[in-house]
């Protein structure tokens, strides 16, 4: 359900004294849990709509009860904060490699830092060269649990595979990780090489907003 920005202007308006037709409707808020804006021009409210849109229709009552004239409502959807699905996308890959995601109040020294839309939303605490290696063993064993079988068993179409899925986890970023590849399905650096150049090409273009 979409989260919605309600803002309301309560009649009759009076510049600088809220009246106490507006402090009903904005009590009315307080008491189902709501940190309404108050504004010299009138009032918004945020939440979930199907727990928000009920309150509003409460507040509105109150606010008819205790005086006012007329209230006029604005309800529109607001744009949804992803910046939590980036987070949770990132914490796999992290721990894989053997790092973590940190809070922005908790960057340490050499952490990366995540920015989403232009705000530090947090940090990858980058992992140290051991961490690293097991990181790469960690996303080999995760790709030979998800197709069934050791590298080197694979079929020819699903080693292609295992090389798109690695290369989409950040594998090849660790140093050596072609060799450590290479060795694990039983092909040449060249192979691995092949199939990843092929595994790029085949990626859409990214096209700019």
């Amino acid at each position: 359900m979409p989260r919605v920005r309600v803002e309301f202007t309560v009649e009759p308006f009076h510049e600088g004294d809220l009246g106490a037709h507006v402090q009903a409707a904005l009590d009315a808020l307080r008491a189902d849990g709501y940190a309404p804006d108050v504004g010299p021009f009138g009032n918004a409210v945020e939440g979930e709509a199907t727990t928000l849109l009920p309150a509003v229709a409460a507040a509105t009552a109150a606010s008819l009860e205790a005086g006012a004239t007329g209230i006029m409502l604005s309800v529109r959807a607001t744009v949804a904060d992803d910046a939590d699905a980036f987070l949770a996308a990132v914490r796999p890959v992290a721990r894989a490699l053997g790092g973590h995601v940190v809070g922005p109040d908790h960057l340490s020294e050499g952490a990366v830092p995540l920015v989403w839309r232009g705000k530090l939303v947090g940090g990858l605490q980058r992992p140290g060269p051991s961490d690293l290696r097991n990181g790469l063993s960690n996303l080999i064993s995760q790709i030979v649990a998800e197709l069934g079988g050791e590298l080197a068993e694979l079929s020819r179409t699903d080693k292609q595979r295992a090389v798109r899925l690695l290369d989409e986890r950040g594998a090849f970023a660790i140093r050596n990780a072609v060799d450590e590849v290479a060795d694990a399905m039983g092909v040449s650096r060249v192979t691995v090489y092949n199939y990843l150049n092929a595994t790029r090409e085949a990626l859409p273009p990214r096209t700019g907003l």
